[in-house]
């Protein structure tokens, strides 16, 4: 599990939701804590205008409030940093310090030429995100790691490995209960002309599915994990898994596109997030 978590915050965020979701996660493991509250600057003159010492305090006052029973207080750091370059700011200090997570609030805001600073990160950064969402965690919470078991290159065997070996990490720490998912794939075409019912094609070939999981999951001793397996887009099934099993984390890869690649078309894994209302840990690929 982290040993070292970045939070990302900023003065828009609803109800600290970014520091009291690291608390969950810290809270069992006396992981150290550094809280970073970003304040976007578009040139140099607004940068010199921002009141640092107002934002340091009122930062401060959340740390303060938010970790108020933490029993290692010590280990918490907290700063305000003024850029106009938030996801490079993040991308050179984790470089510099190696962080274990980053912590954020989710922000669901995109539109064809404008990437979110979730999509920007998971594309940039190494360090696993995790997209923090409003939902509280039950003392028993729900995990789903989504893989594919048939994945035949180095990058997307990489994923799974990094996915089940947080998955693992997590059922060690945590009292949770895991799932793994896999996606079927099935031709858009043929389901969106219903020339194929991807129910039926789930129930017919879910023995198949279960045997590629099990025998994939063996070398990661998982306790009892529960198997499911669906067909289709994963941008449909993994949100439609996480919603039947009320799951508070999602766990997934990303193998991510830069440029204009990226801005078009994405990937399966900010796809995937825009549709759940979960936490999301997004592991990306080391290119």
């Amino acid at each position: 599990m982290p040993k070292s978590i970045l939070v990302m915050t900023d003065v828009n965020e609803t109800n600290n939701c970014s520091l009291k979701k690291a608390l969950e996660i810290a809270g069992p493991l006396g992981t150290e804590i550094e809280a970073v509250r970003f304040i976007k600057a578009n040139s140099a003159e607004q940068a010199d205008s921002v009141d640092l010492d107002s934002h340091s305090e009122a930062l401060a006052a959340s740390v303060q409030e938010v970790f108020a029973d933490y029993q290692y207080k010590e280990l918490i750091k907290s700063q305000v940093v003024v850029t106009d370059d938030i996801v490079k700011w993040v991308s050179d200090y984790c470089q510099e310090i190696d962080f274990d997570l980053v912590v954020k609030a989710g922000h669901r805001s995109e539109t064809l030429f404008h990437t979110p600073c979730d999509w920007e990160l998971t594309r940039s950064l190494e360090v696993p995100v995790l997209i923090a969402s409003q939902q509280k965690w039950r003392n028993k919470h729900v995990v789903l790691a989504a893989i594919d078991p048939t994945a035949k290159d180095e990058v997307h065997r990489q994923l799974n490995d990094a996915i089940l070996t947080w998955t693992k990490k997590w059922a060690e720490k945590f009292d949770c209960t895991i799932h793994v998912v896999y996606s079927l794939p099935v031709s858009n075409i043929l389901r969106e002309l219903d020339i194929i019912d991807v129910e039926e094609y789930a129930r017919k070939h879910r023995g198949e599915g279960v045997e590629k999981l099990t025998e994939l999951l063996n070398g990661y001793d998982l306790p009892d994990v529960n198997l499911h397996v669906a067909a289709g887009a994963p941008e449909r099934t993994i949100p439609h898994c996480a919603n039947e099993l009320k799951a508070e984390l999602v766990i997934m890869g990303s193998k991510g596109k830069s440029g204009l690649p990226g801005v078009l078309f994405g990937n399966v894994a900010e796809k995937v997030i825009h549709h759940l209302r979960t936490d999301s840990l997004i592991i990306e690929s080391r290119k």
